[in-house]
């Protein structure tokens, strides 16, 4: 259980609105103090707002977690002494209650908005990040871990270094301890972070694990960010053969891949990096059964659908894009339409 948030160590202001972590170091990651701020926050009613110097840079699993909230953000104090937004570089203000977007920029002010620190002429290096969801039956029989394995060593060249429950991550990597970890907290929902193989020619990755307990039996969500040497990211095809083998061994719910940008070490810096945009999704066997293969297997803008995993039980692999055209994201709002009518569904 997190502690009430008066009592959380990482919690430097409370207000009727937000939680206020204060944090002045080189890499923030999500430490034990902020998961447990970010937890006592959520539990009280209230989004966490994280400040930082310009010069800090924040992990995979604090910018994939943290800003999942309407008043969320990352505030970065700018060498002029102001804020702005670490993710979209827009200036902020303090207004008593919490950090708020700037009055709109005077007409004919040219991105008078955005704080000039964001906007750094610097390439970044290209960013694989993956999503994969599978479902298991509740039996003690079930082993966690196994999807992580398979997506660490297919995306960055070895599999998984260790896990915890918190940054930095402490506990060598073993499928049995962390199962026996997420079967003692049964039925709770158990969320992990994930660390990569720091070896010559193996990708900078980390990830995160996350159980839930749902009618049909126990998911597990795996999702990964990679580094890659450069600017360039890996083929959908390919991609989409490392979702396919998932699949064959796995009840695959869901599964997405999309190219981003950041460090070389795979930390993000407060500056412009572009969109993040789709590469490619795929559609569990409940999706295929709810209509019909043939069907599923038609939408419009993409030609190279194809059905993956086992033939009596498809999914589905929707190659959408590059990860660089942000036109890209019509065409996964087209796909959400025939997989999910009438839903609407955010970016990610």
């Amino acid at each position: 259980m997190p502690n009430a948030l008066t009592f959380s160590p990482g919690v430097d202001l409370i207000t009727e609105k937000v939680a206020v972590v204060m944090q002045d170091r080189p890499v923030v990651g999500m430490s034990a103090w902020l998961s447990d701020a970010v937890a006592s926050a959520t539990t009280a009613g209230r989004a966490v707002q994280l400040v930082t110097p310009r010069t800090s840079r924040i992990t995979w699993p604090v910018r994939s977690t943290l800003f999942s909230t309407a008043f969320s953000r990352w505030v970065v104090t700018g060498d002029d002494g102001e804020y702005f937004d670490g993710l979209n570089g827009v200036r902020l203000k303090w207004n008593g209650d919490l950090f708020i977007a700037r009055s709109p920029a005077v007409q004919g002010e040219q991105n008078a908005d955005l704080h000039p620190d964001f906007v750094v002429q610097e390439p970044p290096f290209g960013q694989l990040q993956l999503t994969v969801r599978v479902r298991h039956k509740p039996v003690a029989s079930v082993v966690l871990g196994r999807v992580a394995e398979r997506l660490f060593t297919a995306a960055s060249g070895s599999g998984p270094a260790g896990w915890s429950t918190s940054e930095p991550v402490t506990q060598q990597w073993s499928t049995e301890a962390l199962t026996e970890y997420c079967r003692g907290r049964a039925p709770q929902p158990t969320w992990l972070v994930l660390a990569g193989a720091p070896e010559p020619g193996v990708g900078p990755s980390v990830g995160t694990l996350e159980t839930r307990r749902t009618r049909s039996g126990l998911d597990e969500t795996v999702t990964l960010a990679v580094a890659q040497p450069g600017p360039e990211l890996p083929d959908v095809q390919r991609i989409g053969a490392w979702v396919d083998e998932i699949a064959d061994h796995f009840e695959l719910v869901s599964a997405m891949a999309v190219g981003s940008y950041g460090a070389a070490d795979g930390t993000y810096e407060p500056r412009f990096l572009g969109m993040a945009c789709p590469i490619g999704v795929a559609a569990g066997n409940e999706a295929v059964r709810a209509s019909s293969l043939e069907k599923v297997l038609k939408v419009e803008g993409i030609s190279r659908a194809l059905a993956i995993g086992p033939a009596h039980t498809p999914a589905v692999w929707y190659p959408i894009g590059d990860g660089r055209s942000p036109r890209d994201w019509q065409t996964y709002a087209n796909l959400m339409k025939k997989l999910i009518p009438g839903a609407e569904r955010g970016r990610t």
